[in-house]
């Protein structure tokens, strides 16, 4: 049996967020992509996170020879995301309740509330984060989920008087996963601008190599890794190939490079990537 905690995901840093915005927005298409300003964070969320369901049923067609499975069939599939917000704000509210003139006068708002209940419909990004903050993040980004509000609003002194939602996925949603994938540890290293003299440098998990020839082959950039210590995860780091490098540690890492001390050519550099 072949296994590798690595993969193993605990969500629930600090970074983790809920972005809604209204129908329309401009949506980000990169991973940590800047997102457009009409974009709001939920914020607080209750410590039980956020939850991806599926809502479809399976039916079981069955054959008469011993009623055994012969095919199976999804009713209805579906795909919900579940939260409960804790922060009392307007945002929250106005997914909660029907309101309308609403009036902020002397530190007071006002509004006249509707008994009845709404569907929201906004687009959203939702980011989560390994708890390191670091080494795996996650980016799902919807055109159009639809919210409703989805319990009570509880008033007792042992809980906070969150607002419990479930939002019901309508179209095909994008997805973005950074490193920590099987394939995320390893890298492209590409010396860019023909310099003709200097060296790089890179940095893995906050150590620095020492400078590495701007025309090192690729051996000579594995040995400058393998020289570092007290790095976690690093032992018989292999690279291969020219024009990029190919580097291949024995798990995720970060990496960035420093080009600043490469001389000639045209706007020398260095830069790193990890494989598609």
């Amino acid at each position: 049996m072949t296994v590798n905690s690595a993969n193993a995901r605990i969500f629930g840093s600090d970074a983790d967020a809920i972005y809604l915005a209204p129908i329309g927005t401009a949506l980000p298409t990169t991973i940590n992509g800047v997102l457009d300003g009409a974009f709001e964070d939920v914020g607080w969320l209750h410590s039980d996170g956020i939850t991806e369901a599926f809502t479809g049923s399976k039916t079981e067609l069955r054959g008469h020879q011993g009623a055994r499975v012969v095919r199976t069939r999804m009713e209805t599939p579906g795909t919900t995301i579940a939260f409960h917000a804790l922060e009392s704000k307007a945002q929250t509210k106005s997914l909660r309740y029907v309101e309308s003139n609403v009036t902020n006068s002397g530190g007071v708002r006002k509004a006249k509330r509707s008994p009845g209940q709404r569907v929201s419909a906004r687009a959203a990004v939702i980011d989560i984060f390994d708890a390191d903050d670091i080494t795996v993040k996650e980016r799902w980004v919807f055109e159009r989920i639809e919210i409703v509000a989805d319990g009570d609003r509880v008033f007792v002194n042992s809980d906070i008087a969150g607002y419990p939602f479930i939002a019901q996925v309508i179209s095909d949603y994008d997805t973005y996963e950074s490193a920590g994938a099987a394939t995320d540890n390893i890298w492209n290293a590409s010396v860019t601008g023909t310099p003709t003299g200097g060296t790089f440098a890179l940095t893995v998990n906050g150590a620095t190599t020492a400078p590495i020839a701007y025309s090192a082959a690729a051996a000579a950039v594995a040995t400058a890794i393998n020289a570092l210590s007290g790095v976690t995860g690093l032992s018989g780091v292999t690279a291969t190939g020219t024009a990029p490098i190919v580097i291949t540690f024995p798990s995720p890492v970060t990496l960035t490079a420093n080009g600043s001390a490469l001389t000639g050519g045209t706007t020398p550099g260095v830069t790193v990537a990890t494989t598609p």
